[in-house]
């Protein structure tokens, strides 16, 4: 049973890192090509310190991974499957949209 339960902590854990959306648009982001803090931030229109703070979470969900580039540190994307899942979140979200209009 410990097992199981350890599962389905650790799969919460990723919805934990899912559940914000700044995280989700940086995970988004990070499919396209690795980033940096900086570059992250700027492209974002957010702080560094945000930044850092989210792409640690996202890292400790096990969704990204970092490499060091001289002084230089990229992330990068390295569960592109959890694109799927706002894939879902999106066409739930559009087939309440219709079932809404419908009812009305």
């Amino acid at each position: 049973m410990k097992q199981l339960e350890r599962r389905y902590e650790r799969r919460a854990e990723i919805f934990k890192a899912l559940a914000n959306p700044l995280r989700l648009v940086m995970l988004e982001k990070l499919a396209d090509k690795p980033w940096c803090v900086c570059a992250l931030a700027d492209e974002l229109g957010v702080d560094k310190s945000i930044v850092s703070k989210y792409l640690s979470q996202l890292k400790s969900a096990g969704l990204i991974e970092d490499t060091r580039k001289g002084t230089l540190v990229e992330y990068r994307l390295v569960a592109p499957c959890i694109l799927q899942v706002a894939s879902c979140a999106e066409e739930t979200i559009q087939e309440q949209k219709k079932k809404l209009l419908s009812e009305e």
